[in-house]
């Protein structure tokens, strides 16, 4: 069906098309009669305003653009339903654009934001993104940046993430804390900054505790299907009593390759993961976790958001970047000791 213009009600009333406008923009010069047939008519043809046009004319967009890897995942939903209902309650629309963990679609995610002059990107970035050169273009256009979860600290961009390095030093803590002595580490993409973070707390802990440091103790999984063929080599070779997990996504591929190879949790090996904790309590054994709750995470990135555009509108101060650490809780379920 053809849309409805302003030029096809001015034609039906046979009137000119700027007095349509004026009318339905409650302008003074028109009469109150002619503003309830405009009205009327344009609802009995379905007429909605061109988003582009009120942009132009109130000189904002009232678009947010979230850029992230996948939106089926095990964090990303928690994450937009934080960012979506923050948006929705100050008047946004939030555009959502995947970007199948792959730079070229990052790139032009970003190029997508540019041509629809959003009011601002909230950005999750890519297993496969190891600068920023690609958000030239945005920051050029004073357009406000956040970046979220998988980051480059440092960069000159607000940046929302936990502390990974803390997070996964204190879990190490806790599995010595248990009784475990031989900790192996399961961990993402070895390239991505946030793995860093967590191998290198991780690493730290093992080290300020005297326990075994072997590389071979530790896995970076590229691919999700390599999860169980990694898990069972490690576990084989060298029948470490605690593991920690990095995602989600790697506990889903732990616990079936525990479950076949019959090691009893946590009889025989005690469990930790960073988690968002939806899906951890239904684990069977239920895992422990130290929760990173995706949906206060989104809420505090939109406030930040609002913030900046707010601030942007009153030619007030706002490109000072920042580092905002989320809290984390340990929830201790049947998987630990």
């Amino acid at each position: 069906m053809k849309r409805t213009t302003i030029k096809d009600i001015a034609s039906k009333l046979e009137i000119s098309q700027s007095t349509v406008s004026r009318a339905l923009s409650n302008h003074p010069d028109i009469s109150e009669r002619l503003k309830e047939l405009v009205n009327l008519t344009a609802r009995e043809m379905k007429y909605r305003p061109s988003l582009a046009a009120l942009h132009l004319k109130r000189g904002t967009n009232k678009s947010i653009a979230l850029i992230i890897p996948e939106v089926i995942s095990f964090f990303y939903p928690s994450l937009i339903h934080g960012i979506e209902e923050v948006m929705h309650q100050q008047g946004y629309t939030l555009i959502i654009l995947p970007t199948n963990d792959t730079l070229s679609r990052e790139k032009e995610s970003l190029e997508i934001a540019y041509d629809q002059d959003v009011a601002g990107v909230i950005l999750a970035l890519s297993k496969e993104t190891s600068d920023l050169d690609h958000l030239t273009i945005l920051q050029e256009n004073n357009t406000p940046i956040i970046l979220v979860d998988k980051v480059i600290p440092d960069a000159g961009y607000t940046c929302i993430t936990i502390d990974d390095y803390k997070v996964s030093y204190q879990m190490v803590q806790y599995l010595y804390k248990i009784g475990c002595r031989t900790i192996a580490g399961l961990f993402g993409r070895s390239t991505l900054s946030i793995t860093h973070y967590r191998y290198k707390g991780f690493l730290q802990a093992l080290k300020d505790l005297g326990l075994n440091t072997n590389p071979s103790l530790s896995a970076f999984i590229e691919n999700l299907q390599d999860v169980g063929p990694q898990v069972s080599l490690i576990l084989n070779e060298y029948h470490p009593d605690g593991l920690y997990i990095m995602t989600d996504e790697i506990m889903f591929g732990v616990m079936p390759t525990l479950s076949k190879l019959k090691i009893k949790v946590p009889e025989s090996i005690s469990l930790m993961a960073i988690s968002d904790g939806k899906y951890a309590p239904y684990m069977i054994p239920s895992v422990s976790h130290m929760k990173h709750d995706g949906y206060e995470m989104g809420s505090i990135c939109a406030q930040k958001m609002i913030q900046y555009i707010n601030a942007k509108k009153n030619n007030l101060p706002w490109k000072t970047a920042e580092h905002i650490l989320m809290n984390t809780n340990i929830v201790l379920m049947e998987s630990t000791r």
